[in-house]
């Protein structure tokens, strides 16, 4: 499931770029005439919103039942961090694609964004200059679009690559016997795969028809009242921010974040149980 959503992210994106205009001042109302004029234009925008939370909701979920299953432990090492790592890219698509309507949603979370990478000890003013120096404005918007575009969809495909790889090398989970004999994948892993992607994808669909798509006014960096929302997979760092204020701030946005992430990818050799 999570494949396919990513595939469907993949050609949802590329509907998308056909008739949108990459700069800040005419992405804007190329999103605007996508929902409003271009035939279909509003549900693919809808499939692409609401497909970038349901992939999240499909890689967490799948991470989850790999931990319950202890499906981390040798020999599948690898094949969890590779995961691990597939989570953080696809949170990293969420991050970058959050900027490319350049409302004013989009451009003030940014802006937080950027402010809250400034801060991270030692490489702090490198990642300023990467996201494009201080404020949210051309460069920074040209490099999102490339991250989100160009680069991170092929490195995802590498990726996910290996970690089939990694699957089929080692298998799905421990059984009780792993030298057993293996369960074909057609037919019933292939039927179990098409009913779960479907009803996945008619879920999609009804809420690229019925649910609100996000489209504010268009961003006024001169907008100081505007209070920027995160979109509600970065909720909880938004939520970090209100418990660490002022020196402590670098705990909220830094230090526990990080400490969560080292976690999850040592997961493997924390527990060494059988």
């Amino acid at each position: 499931m999570a494949a396919f959503f990513f595939m469907l992210q993949a050609v949802t994106g590329m509907l998308l770029a056909l008739n949108y205009a990459p700069t800040p001042g005419e992405a804007y109302n190329s999103l605007r005439y996508i929902m409003t004029e271009l035939t279909g234009g509003r549900l693919i925008r809808g499939l692409h919103h609401w497909g970038a939370s349901g992939m999240i909701v499909i890689v967490v979920l799948h991470m989850v039942q790999v931990f319950l299953w202890g499906a981390y432990k040798k020999p599948r090492e690898a094949t969890w961090i590779v995961g691990c790592l597939l989570l953080l890219i696809t949170l990293g698509f969420g991050l970058t694609g959050y900027l490319l309507p350049w409302d004013n949603r989009a451009y003030w979370g940014t802006v937080v964004t950027t402010q809250i990478a400034a801060q991270a000890p030692v490489v702090g003013p490198y990642l300023t200059r990467l996201l494009g120096g201080v404020g949210v404005g051309v460069v920074t918007f040209a490099r999102f679009f490339a991250l989100h575009v160009v680069m991170l969809p092929p490195l995802t495909l590498l990726i996910i690559g290996v970690h089939i790889y990694l699957v089929r090398k080692h298998g799905v989970a421990p059984a009780a016997d792993d030298n057993g004999p293996k369960k074909k994948f057609y037919p019933e892993q292939v039927y179990k795969d098409t009913i779960a992607c479907a009803l996945a994808f008619i879920v999609l669909f009804i809420m690229a028809i019925v649910a609100e798509i996000p489209l504010e006014r268009l961003a006024d960096p001169t907008d100081k009242s505007y209070i920027p929302r995160p979109e509600w997979y970065f909720l909880f760092l938004f939520q970090l921010l209100k418990f660490f204020e002022g020196p402590l701030e670098l705990v909220g946005t830094m230090v526990l974040p990080g400490l969560a992430v080292t976690t999850l990818i040592l997961v493997p050799f924390i527990d060494r149980a059988p």
